[in-house]
């Protein structure tokens, strides 16, 4: 193995930690029994959601994925030029 391919892991298993606990940090998008009760989220509170963990955590989770599907990529192919 050389020195790019076990870079390239340790980044990828940093993206994929990332990606599982940024998931596990986001709550469920309100479906089922909340949909069924009439709950309505249109509160004071939900016009700021840009500014939420929730959203936070929804750009982590997108910027680790786009990093992870990137670095995989650039590891595999240069690799294979070895």
């Amino acid at each position: 193995m050389s020195v790019i391919e076990i870079v390239g892991g340790i980044i990828i298993m940093l993206c994929a930690v990332i990606i599982v606990v940024a998931v596990l940090f986001q709550e469920g998008k309100g479906g089922g029994m909340n949909a069924l009760s009439g709950a309505n989220e249109s509160s004071y509170l939900g016009k700021n959601k840009s500014r939420t963990l929730q959203a936070t955590m929804v750009r982590v989770t997108k910027y680790a994925g786009i990093a992870f599907v990137v670095v995989t990529l650039a590891v595999y192919f240069i690799s294979s030029k070895m």
